[in-house]
């Protein structure tokens, strides 16, 4: 049987080995996902494109689905566009891969020989690639995942809004959030080692104690200068006016679970209620 010490000694090495693979920004629409990936930007050793969402689609890999979906998509059309990426260059990556990742893998080699050659790490800031976490995790092993999670009332209020994508009905944009954040709680106590957390309000109020807790996770190293001229700016949507007193009561019952996950709850706050989805307001639209 193989001594104790040993095991403990290569499971350590395996946890630090895991720190050079890459890593996904996941998390809720709305809720900070660009802002932390443009400072991470920054750092010289890493490289993100613009979305992806090659993970975010449920058909399979190879499908007449799968494949309309990532190539006939005008956003993604665009996004490539901004990656220096050609729609025939994805076409000829899409037909040699086998897989997500293989894909990934191809596309993220030439994105950073071309916008970033110094680069010796690439990350993706999908918030929709949440519904495809657990493929992530099984089919990329060495990832890892950062998950920022933001106040649900301020994110359905962006939602509402709508300057980048809009969501008229309530309970589709409470959803946005409930639904990124019981994935990511699921996610996180299957592979608490791979997931970091933080709060959007958090980032935003002291964004170097964030970023240096962020890169130690990452296993990246920390230089104040690399992030000097980035300025961090915290948006407030919920006393925009867009939510009516009522709503933001919905949206706290219909998130009450994740919010108290995340400390958004008060103390006491929902005692004595289900924190199931039948709980949840049926009416709010």
């Amino acid at each position: 049987m193989e001594p104790k010490k040993h095991k403990v000694k290569a499971a350590k090495l395996a946890a630090k080995d895991d720190r050079s693979g890459p890593f996904f920004v996941l998390g809720c629409v709305r809720s900070g996902t660009t802002m932390l990936r443009d400072m991470l930007r920054l750092h010289p050793n890493l490289a993100a494109p613009e979305e992806t969402h090659l993970f975010r689609w449920s058909e399979p890999f190879g499908t007449e689905g799968y494949i309309r979906g990532v190539t006939s998509n005008p956003v993604l059309k665009r996004h490539r566009a901004i990656d220096g990426i050609t729609e025939e260059e994805f076409a000829a990556m899409l037909r040699a891969s086998n897989s997500r990742a293989e894909l990934y893998n191809r596309y993220m080699k030439v994105f950073i020989e071309r916008r970033k050659p110094g680069a010796t790490r690439w990350f993706d800031k999908t918030p929709q690639n949440v519904y495809g976490a657990a493929m992530i995790a099984s089919s990329v092993p060495q990832s890892r995942f950062v998950h920022i999670v933001r106040d649900p009332v301020n994110v359905v209020a962006s939602l509402r809004i709508g300057k980048v994508m809009k969501i008229e009905r309530l309970l589709g944009a409470a959803n946005y959030w409930r639904e990124a954040t019981d994935i990511m709680a699921v996610l996180k106590r299957a592979n608490p080692r791979r997931v970091h957390e933080l709060r959007y309000e958090d980032f935003v109020r002291d964004p170097d104690h964030e970023l240096k807790r962020l890169l130690h996770f990452l296993g990246e190293s920390y230089e104040a200068g690399w992030f000097k001229d980035f300025h961090v700016r915290e948006s407030d949507h919920a006393e925009a006016g867009v939510l009516k007193p009522e709503e933001i009561e919905s949206v706290q019952r219909l998130c009450l679970a994740g919010r108290r996950r995340y400390g958004y709850a008060s103390p006491g706050e929902g005692d004595g209620e289900s924190d199931t989805p039948e709980s949840a307001d049926q009416d709010a639209t």
